[in-house]
């Protein structure tokens, strides 16, 4: 089993009863670098090639969080950097296939969150195709990106459009709402043991045939999956634009200085 066998760096994987386990484990928030977005990337890969698994549990190592999303100071990074291809590749590249990593996986995906889950995070939940919500304690759901004037990419904004009210999609993208778990209003199930739940789920989905829902999954996600051979230029040069502007980069660097 390939999977296991890789040294991954910020994940911990396990495998019982046909179930494939991803812990997302960075510290401090699970925040997305460049080097989670790729492993989560190369986990879901092998987990579809892997005839062994029939279903995959995405989860968090963290107490409080889920994840964060992009990591911050990548972006502020690059950005201050000013190098557009650099920015190109992390942007609708790293982090558009990481953080929808779920969506391609052939197996049925369930999703535990017991903590924050924020912006990219957000997306990564929104890519499974099961969502269980912790209820021991509440914490944050949203999208903070707006707050310091960092757009989202098409492919992001269409995901939150396919899986949210629309009314509701466009606030969190717009006015960057968090919202507390117990209020998220999300086509989910809640539990006090959320792993519990997913592995529930997912032990019902390895019992069927994996066929007819790889076919209904596919289709599921056309419309997304076809943006992948969309080479938009433009889209890239705004926003290059708007994420090296000194207003961002002032709003990135003030909310960095308030994370330390």
């Amino acid at each position: 089993m390939l999977a296991l066998k890789h040294q991954w760096k910020t994940l911990s994987l396990s495998f019982t009863d046909a179930i494939l386990t991803i812990s997302m484990n960075r510290p401090k928030a699970n925040a997305m670098s460049p080097e989670l977005l790729n492993e989560l990337t190369d986990a879901f890969n092998q987990a579809s090639n892997d005839n062994k698994m029939r279903g995959v549990l995405l989860r968090s190592n963290l107490n409080s969080t889920f994840c964060a999303g992009a990591d911050l100071s990548t972006v502020y990074n690059l950005s201050v950097a000013g190098q557009q291809s650099a920015i190109d590749k992390f942007i609708f590249h790293t982090l558009s296939r990481g953080m929808t990593a779920p969506l391609y996986c052939s197996k049925p995906v369930a999703c535990s969150l017991d903590g924050h889950t924020i912006a990219g995070g957000l997306m990564l939940a929104l890519s499974c195709d099961y969502i269980a919500i912790g209820t021991r304690k509440p914490f944050r759901i949203g999208i903070t990106g707006p707050i310091v004037g960092i757009p989202y990419p098409l492919k992001a904004v269409k995901l939150v459009q396919h899986q949210l009210e629309p009314q509701l999609g466009y606030r969190l993208l717009v006015d960057a709402n968090l919202f507390s778990s117990i209020d998220f209003p999300i086509r989910c199930e809640r539990s006090e043991t959320p792993d519990d739940l997913s592995r529930k789920w997912l032990t019902m989905m390895s019992e069927r045939p994996l066929q007819g829902f790889q076919i209904t999954k596919k289709k599921w996600w056309s419309d997304l999956i076809k943006l992948d051979n969309i080479d938009n230029e433009q889209e890239k040069k705004e926003y290059f634009n708007a994420v090296t502007s000194n207003e961002c980069l002032q709003a990135m660097k003030k909310a960095l200085t308030k994370e330390k």
